[in-house]
């Protein structure tokens, strides 16, 4: 088999092009240059033409590609697949491509490719490596019957001195906020399911984009400082400062880029708050024999962790919201009333729609909101609003007011002005 653009174009996202020697790692033997080319061969303040480096990449692809035909030839692979196995025979060696394969069918691989293993170097993991091996085995599964049986989960888990505060803000080991093979806790689990499956979708994006941006770490006494980021920046992803956030303040920090704030809790009241939202499904005990959906919140029984699902089962409704308790929730709005924000909240230009511009709310929204970084308009806890309509949409009941709309379910987000 031959490789693809697409193996070609994944390669060359994670190794890019550099035109003069250098070591990713100060612990590495030899030195790198071109794209991701390593030997004896490359010294210390070498420097190569682009058409040189173009060159190099091209006799070190035929290699690996050599390589993968060889130890993958009692396979029946797809092109994602090959194109997957040869990026990682790029990336690791082809003898650590052979223990990967060696005796494993196409599913164990699809198991095993993402193995801790794998993603050290010199015995410490490497958080470009996690995320490259998390992408090879999304191509590898890409198109095919082959799915992942392996669900994972992310959190904000302990600081880079296995502590609980204290440490450097930021991820300073890839671990202090990254996903992880699901597993039972000691404690039990509660899941709380969006009843929405659109929420559920940007749940379990926010959390792996806070697992993949290693400007969020870990730290209680610091839990607080990724919300004021997320305010600033506007998304996990964008937060460009060193922060850090505890277990419940990230999961606090996932909910409000999904739309709605279930206000500042920890793992004791976790559960209640989140009930207020009223945007999930009743609440499960989690057995050995549940099945987890992406985007589904795990919280223990009693005070400890929790976490969202970024890999599990997809969700194919479009919505799964129960109408009846929907109505409900929209029926304690009232056309004319005024009403309290219990936190800060984005204007958006219709339910459910985008963040309007700071600059387009009125006088009004202005003298009690601000901008975030990216110019997008936030209404200041405890401003008073009056609703001008009321609208069910996206699992969520949405009220009109004069520079927008904003999300009013649950008493943690819009309740009658005293």
């Amino acid at each position: 088999m031959k490789i693809s653009e697409q193996g070609i174009s994944l390669i060359k996202s994670f190794e890019s092009c550099k035109l003069t020697a250098y070591k990713a790692l100060s612990t590495e033997e030899h030195y790198t240059i071109g794209w991701g080319h390593y030997g004896a061969d490359v010294k210390a303040g070498q420097t190569i033409s682009q058409d040189e480096a173009d060159a190099l990449f091209s006799s070190d692809l035929q290699k690996f590609v050599k390589y993968t035909n060889t130890y993958t030839k009692s396979l029946k692979l797809n092109q994602n697949q090959f194109d997957a196995l040869v990026s990682f025979c790029y990336n690791c060696g082809p003898g650590t491509l052979k223990k990967l394969v060696s005796g494993r069918t196409v599913e164990e691989i699809t198991e095993h490719i993402t193995d801790e293993p794998y993603t050290r170097s010199k015995g410490k993991v490497i958080k470009g490596l996690v995320r490259r091996r998390q992408q090879e085995k999304e191509l590898f599964c890409k198109g095919s019957e082959v799915k992942s049986m392996a669900v994972r989960i992310g959190s904000a888990r302990i600081d880079e001195n296995g502590k609980l505060s204290g440490g450097k803000a930021g991820d300073q080991t890839g671990k202090e906020v990254c996903t992880q093979a699901y597993y039972l806790h000691s404690k039990g689990w509660y899941l709380y399911r969006a009843k929405d499956a659109a929420i559920a979708e940007r749940l379990a994006k926010a959390m792996l984009d806070a697992c993949n941006n290693d400007n969020i770490g870990y730290d209680q006494g610091e839990r607080s400082t990724v919300i004021l980021q997320l305010k600033r920046y506007g998304s996990l992803k964008g937060i460009a400062t060193k922060t850090d956030a505890d277990c419940s303040s990230l999961v606090r920090g996932c909910c409000i880029e999904a739309g709605f704030d279930p206000g500042n809790f920890n793992t004791a009241n976790e559960a209640s708050c989140l009930e207020e939202t009223r945007m999930f499904e009743n609440r499960k005990s989690v057995t050995s024999e549940t099945k987890l959906f992406d985007g589904d919140i795990l919280v223990t029984k009693t005070k400890g962790h929790t976490a969202i699902v970024v890999s599990g089962n997809s969700r194919k409704v479009s919505s799964s919201i129960e109408q009846d308790k929907l109505s409900t929730a929209s029926g304690q709005f009232k056309v004319g009333r005024n009403y309290t924000l219990q936190s800060d909240m984005y204007v958006r230009d219709s339910a459910g729609g985008q963040k309007k511009p700071f600059t387009k709310l009125s006088a009004n929204a202005k003298s009690n909101g601000y901008a975030d970084r990216n110019g997008n308009g936030i209404l200041r806890k405890g401003t008073v609003v009056t609703c001008k309509g009321v609208q069910e949409k996206d699992g969520g009941v949405w009220i009109r007011i004069p520079s927008g709309w904003v999300c009013g379910v649950g008493k943690s987000r819009a309740v009658y002005a005293k």
